[in-house]
Parts: structure tokens; C-alpha cells; sequence
């Protein structure tokens, strides 16, 4: 199964069970990161992580970010600037700067594709 279609059955399978869920997508990349704009994650309110937006470096982040934007109902727009400092105390090779947009999606059935 592709990065898109696991993506897709987490949605979905949020949406039958009735749980909260955000999606955060790369809007804006700067520099070198190990992924580029359209990558995508999904963060449940039990904590699941579907995807990946970036090798790491701001994952755990993002799913505070999530919860924050679930329980608010309200999107962020999240700057990260992956600079030196961050990137080895990690031990990761990026260093450049994302734009995460983390946006709370309808419960249920809200917004399904055919409703």
C-alpha cells in the first residue's frame, strides 16, 4: 500500500470510529528538508501517526500541534526553522525551514467523499 492510501484508510477508519483527528501538509519548503511541500501526516486524538513530513525533526511536535488544533477546531499555520543546533542534537541532516498547516477534520461521516 502506497504513502496515499495508508493515509486515506486512517482517515477513513478515524471517521467510522468517531474519533478526532488533524491533518498537517508541508505548505512551504526552504532550504534542504527531507521532505517537500504536500507531505502529509495524520495525528488521531488517541495519539496514532500516520505519515511523515519530515525525517523526524518535528514529528512529536506536530502531534501536540494536532491535539492543540482538535480540541480548538481552529488550523494552525506552524513555522519550524531546522537550524544547526536542532538538526544534530537529533541527528538528522536537515537544516532548512517548514510551513506545517495542521488542520482538525470533520467527525463521523462529516465531509466524506459522496455525502
Amino acid at each position: 500500500m502506497g504513502e496515499r492510501e495508508e493515509l486515506l484508510q486512517a482517515i477513513a477508519e478515524a471517521r467510522r470510529s468517531g474519533r478526532r483527528a488533524a491533518l498537517a501538509t508541508v505548505v512551504r519548503v526552504q532550504g534542504s528538508a527531507y521532505r517537500r511541500e504536500g507531505a502529509k501526516l495524520l495525528v488521531d486524538e488517541e495519539g496514532r501517526i500516520t505519515g511523515t513530513i519530515s525525517g523526524g525533526c518535528v514529528e512529536a511536535d506536530i502531534a501536540e500541534v494536532a491535539r492543540q488544533a482538535m480540541e480548538s477546531g481552529r488550523p494552525v499555520l506552524r513555522h519550524y526553522q531546522l537550524d544547526d543546533e536542532t538538526v544534530w542534537s537529533l541527528g538528522l541532516g536537515c537544516g532548512g525551514s517548514l510551513d506545517v498547516y495542521v488542520e482538525p477534520l470533520p467527525p463521523g461521516d462529516a465531509g466524506v467523499e459522496g455525502r
